[in-house]
């Protein structure tokens, strides 16, 4: 193909999207950083919602500002967290503003699935996936006893890649990768018509699952018009984030295991068939798809999203609060960072000094104490995580890379190194912007192996070891 490939990866995360423009020249990757906005959930009368039009809307301005530039788009690919959608109805309309994942509202759903019968065994044994109060099967379960208004009506079911694909091309459909998360694909790689017989959901509003790596589309005629040019092909790429910042990784064995560090942590190994030992599932690991139908075998812990939620309360910068912490890590203060309270908080100091006093403990008081107990739990939860995967494969763990916002963290990563007796990587820092395009260049046939692509990450960006 041509020298300098142009493709465009919309990198959307829980907490903000950036817009990346790479360039491929035939050997090594460039991505530049185009266009970021940052997002926070909406809370109106209890429901937490994504503004699913500002973020079309921030898309649409990345993507004027690459055109404006006078380049040729290739190729584009959309990422976003896993588990949340969208309804459209039979004219192709939104039907409601998308509820988010943090919303309460499916606390409780396990325990009415239980009486139909899917208990968390059983949703783990036909579809390797850990049961969470967030994944789209417990939202849909209730969106059928809530919401029938809206799921009557719709024609489709869009994850929110999919709502922004379908908003560039006018087709639907979906990918693996996002996919996956929700909890009603089984084993054999199709939506679980058993599951969706208990809950009522029609399997029709369901969208064909295409393999990543495909086209899409094209971007329609009138946007083309509207931004000022040529239509091109839109991929699917990896669409879950923690997919694309996998292939991302530069994983070296079976025994390599990616840390995705963000708002959420997503720990675990790439394999080829999912693990569903009862170590497994006690363990809360879970089996996603990844590319080329290969499993993420992993676990979701909770990540920089506390933090986050301190930079805000307190207004001041994230460097501001690792040099607070830096100075109080001998403190002794740590906390248990998957206590359910931090899945969805407002005020986050109240909470660490709540738990504390709950145990009969001396609460910390600064800011550097405060930081300092949630930079310590999120070590340990890592840490246990780690342990628990190495028991679970029946082998040591060889190598740790940290890919993604975490690895530009020095104070979470060494305090993650110094504890686990393995080589430890960090980088690439943009892992899944990164992962997007890969997948956009194996669409383009740039590449003809995953190995390859990895290779050209190896090439393309500083990977540290510490």
């Amino acid at each position: 193909m041509n020298n300098n490939t142009y493709s465009v990866s919309c990198d959307f995360g829980s907490s903000g999207g950036k817009i990346f423009l790479g360039n491929f020249n035939g050997k090594t990757l460039s991505i530049e950083e185009i266009h970021r906005f940052s997002l926070e959930p909406i809370l109106i009368r209890g429901y937490y919602y994504t503004n699913i039009l500002y973020m079309w809307s921030e898309l649409l301005k990345g993507l004027k500002k690459i055109i404006d530039r006078g380049i040729r788009i290739d190729s584009l690919g959309i990422d976003t967290w896993g588990v949340d959608y969208g309804y459209i109805d039979k004219n192709g309309e939104l039907l409601a503003t998308p509820i988010n994942y943090r919303s309460d509202r499916t606390i409780h759903t396990q325990e009415k699935l239980n009486k139909l019968g899917l208990t968390t065994e059983v949703l783990y044994a036909n579809t390797g996936i850990n049961s969470m109060p967030y994944n789209t099967l417990f939202q849909v379960y209730e969106d059928v006893q809530t919401r029938k208004d809206i799921v009557s009506q719709a024609k489709h079911l869009l994850f929110i890649p999919d709502l922004f694909s379908y908003w560039l091309t006018e087709r639907v459909s979906t990918e693996y990768t996002i996919a996956s998360t929700s909890g009603m694909i089984n084993l054999q790689g199709e939506w679980d018509q058993s599951i969706l017989d208990v809950i009522n959901m029609p399997k029709s509003i369901l969208p064909e699952i295409q393999k990543t790596g495909d086209q899409k589309g094209v971007l329609s005629s009138s946007l083309a018009q509207h931004l000022g040019c040529a239509p091109f092909p839109v991929f699917a790429s990896c669409s879950h984030d923690t997919a694309s910042a996998v292939l991302a990784t530069p994983l070296e064995n079976d025994t390599s295991v990616f840390l995705s560090s963000g708002s959420w942590s997503l720990l675990g190994i790439e394999r080829d068939t999912p693990i569903l030992s009862p170590e497994a599932f006690k363990a809360g690991f879970t089996n996603e798809i990844g590319i080329n139908r290969t499993t993420r075998f992993l676990k979701s812990i909770n990540g920089f999203w506390s933090l986050q939620l301190l930079q805000r309360q307190w207004g001041i910068s994230f460097p501001e609060i690792i040099e607070k912490a830096s100075q109080a890590v001998d403190t002794g203060f740590t906390i248990d960072i998957t206590d359910n309270r931090f899945y969805s908080v407002t005020n986050i100091e109240s909470v660490v000094s709540d738990i504390f006093k709950e145990q009969g403990k001396k609460a910390p008081q600064t800011q550097g104490e405060i930081a300092s107990a949630i930079y310590h739990g999120l070590t340990d939860a890592h840490i246990n995580s780690l342990q628990e995967l190495s028991k679970i494969v029946k082998k040591p763990i060889s190598s740790l890379h940290i890919v993604g916002g975490g690895s530009r963290d020095n104070l979470f990563c060494n305090m993650i190194a110094e504890k686990i007796k393995c080589k430890t990587t960090i980088g690439p820092v943009e892992g899944t912007a990164t992962g997007n395009i890969l997948t956009q260049l194996l669409g383009l046939k740039a590449f003809s192996s995953i190995q390859e692509a990895r290779n050209c990450v190896k090439n393309s960006f500083n990977i540290k070891t510490i």
